[in-house]
């Protein structure tokens, strides 16, 4: 089955159409093909699962529903507006506070701008 969006319904005359990423054109249904849903419960933008009439697709080329249903899988999931603390990037917090041990200065001797290292202990006693 696939899954589409209600986008306009004509309550006097029992029928509507679906939209779907599937085809161009959106989906023609009528009261009658509904399934475990009464015409008044459907709204413009529900979820709904359908199939198609493939023979009057390819012979006609029009887009009929036989079936039409509550949604069982949704189409589109909303997101958090805000994502979870813990998906967030941390730094270490004494991280680009020297630089690389490797790195020298120009006339060839080590860069020591920064003092000496703060994570080496030194235990003279």
């Amino acid at each position: 089955m696939r899954v589409g969006t209600i986008v306009t319904l004509l309550e006097e005359k029992k029928f509507g159409f679906i939209r779907t990423e599937h085809f161009r054109d959106d989906v023609f249904f009528h009261q009658s093909t509904l399934q475990g849903i009464q015409f008044r419960q459907l709204e413009v933008g529900m979820e709904v699962e359908f199939e198609i009439n493939e023979i009057l697709r390819l012979d006609e080329q029009k887009l009929e529903a036989t079936v039409v249903q509550y949604a069982t899988r949704p189409l589109s999931k909303s997101l958090a507006q805000r994502p979870m603390r813990e998906l967030l990037a941390a730094h270490h917090p004494r991280a680009r506070q020297r630089k690389p041990s490797w790195r020298e200065k120009k006339d060839g001797t080590p860069d020591t701008e920064l003092g000496p290292n703060p994570d080496a202990t030194q235990s003279e006693d």
